[in-house]
């Protein structure tokens, strides 16, 4: 799926636009409706990344001919299943969430026109809110050590609200940041690096999901 102009599409499904989200009992977000299609093979999720990636909004700018103009994000969920020398059938559930965030842009250096200016503006404005959250994230591991409860604001963005599970919840995070070898572009480099810097600071305790049940073997004798 992607977020383009703060409005959820599917990129799977053409005339999935406008997707709404919905809130769970872990206090997790996730968009009804989002086509969900069941693999048996890895190169069979490689094939779907492609064709969703296809349908992603791009534009043209004095920056970057093939702009990312939203972001996109392509969850997988995966179910594995064992046999415990007890007979009980133990199941781990894992959830890959790959995310291309789009670039944050000065208006004047890409000389964005028309429907591209709202697109930055919309661009930069979930960007800033999800390095607002990355902020209070980092501030909420010294507000736990002094027994203080603090508001992460999720809810500001949709972005922010699909990584919640991601980023404070009980996930591994990597973040790639992509930076320019020109010094012409010091200041954006120095920026990213920050921004890096202060998701670093996030501390999070993974833990696995896991059920349990019992596997009855019927015999039928003729």
């Amino acid at each position: 799926m992607e977020i383009y102009n703060e409005q959820i599409n599917d990129l799977l499904n053409v005339k999935g636009t406008n997707l709404q989200m919905r809130g769970t009992q872990n206090n997790s977000f996730f968009v009804e409706g989002a086509t969900v299609i069941e693999c048996k093979h890895p190169n069979e999720v490689v094939e779907i990344l492609i064709e969703g990636n296809k349908n992603r909004k791009v534009g043209s700018h004095e920056l970057n001919k093939d702009s990312s103009r939203s972001h996109s994000i392509f969850s997988i969920y995966v179910i594995s299943e064992s046999l415990s020398q007890e007979g009980q059938v133990i199941k781990k559930y894992g959830k890959v969430s790959l995310v291309d965030l789009a670039g944050s842009e000065r208006l004047k250096e890409s000389k964005s026109q028309g429907d591209m200016i709202k697109e930055t503006g919309n661009i930069n404005k979930s960007l800033f809110m999800l390095g607002k959250v990355i902020s209070t994230l980092t501030e909420k591991r010294d507000a736990n050590a002094a027994n203080k409860k603090i508001h992460i604001p999720y809810r500001d963005s949709k972005l922010t609200m699909l990584l919640s599970d991601s980023l404070g919840g009980k996930a591994k995070t990597i973040l790639f940041a992509c930076v320019s070898p020109s010094s012409t572009y010091g200041d954006e480099t120095l920026s990213t690096l920050n921004y890096a810097t202060r998701a670093m600071n996030i501390q999070n305790k993974p833990i696995i999901q896991v059920t349990f049940y019992r596997l009855f073997v019927k015999l039928l004798f003729c």
